[in-house]
């Protein structure tokens, strides 16, 4: 054959192409497991992060079973469902197109996870939302009243360096411990300020805008406030379980003593 043909060259090109699309497409397959393996682990540091518990990739999974007592996932309604929160797809999208007057407008799905730190339980929901430029999200905990928050990861497709990409560093995102959801039975969520005189007015809801990064933080902040708004039926679900709960008589019980039983021990036996 030719090789200064054109024939010659059209063919050796058609076969580099497919020797190498058949060596990506195994090397894709074969890579595949552990990809998945490693994104389920960012899954699981991230949610433990927001509850406080910090552990490298070795150990996510052994942390995550023993940390997390209970998982699952509920409607737009609160109301549990028989899906895995861990393998199902985070599907948030804004609260007011969800439910209106009561009624369901479109169903969802939302997995939450109840972590166990030191005897504190918190509920760690994933966030979702739109930056700037791209995709952004994350994960928020908040402590066992269902309202307050106690941590938070936040992730981003391709937020500008320097800029808008700050929204992951510990100084953003510190600022949401503690900020409050709710006040007085409504739904506040957190406010954004580029003045912080007025953060400091605002204590349970303020938070200070990145520097530069105007749009960039208001997609944080609704993406925080959609996608906890989102979980409001599951907390009265909560508050109302709570509360419907019987009350634990702790009254210590005497046994009384039985008519010509041989002589006992005089100590009383209180039921526990």
């Amino acid at each position: 054959m030719n090789t200064n043909s054109n024939v010659y060259t059209v063919v050796y090109s058609a076969i580099m192409v497919v020797v190498v699309a058949i060596v990506l497409t195994v090397v894709s397959v074969g890579l595949k497991p552990q990809q998945k393996i490693n994104m389920d682990n960012e899954k699981r540091i991230n949610i433990l992060k927001c509850a406080g518990i910090e552990v490298d990739e070795s150990k996510a999974e052994e942390t995550f079973n023993k940390a997390v007592v209970e998982s699952f996932v509920v409607d737009s309604l609160g109301n549990k469902t028989n899906d895995d929160a861990f393998s199902i797809k985070d599907n948030l999208i804004v609260f007011k197109t969800v439910v209106k007057d009561g009624v369901v407008k479109k169903e969802v799905k939302l997995p939450i996870f109840k972590v166990e730190n030191n005897g504190q339980f918190y509920y760690v929901v994933p966030l979702k939302g739109k930056g700037l430029w791209g995709a952004i999200w994350g994960y928020a905990a908040l402590k066992e009243d269902f309202n307050t928050i106690n941590g938070v990861v936040f992730a981003h497709a391709s937020e500008t360096p320097g800029l808008g990409a700050k929204m992951t560093e510990d100084f953003f995102t510190s600022q949401f411990v503690g900020k409050e959801m709710s006040e007085n039975g409504k739904f506040v969520g957190v406010n954004v300020y580029k003045d912080s005189k007025k953060t400091a007015e605002d204590p349970k809801h303020g938070i200070d805008a990145i520097s530069g990064s105007t749009m960039t933080t208001n997609g944080v902040k609704n993406m925080v406030n959609d996608c906890l708004q989102a979980y409001e039926p599951l907390k009265k679900t909560l508050s109302s379980t709570s509360a419907s709960a019987p009350a634990v008589d702790n009254t210590d019980t005497v046994s009384e003593p039985v008519p010509d039983a041989p002589a006992a021990d005089s100590t009383q036996n209180v039921i526990k």
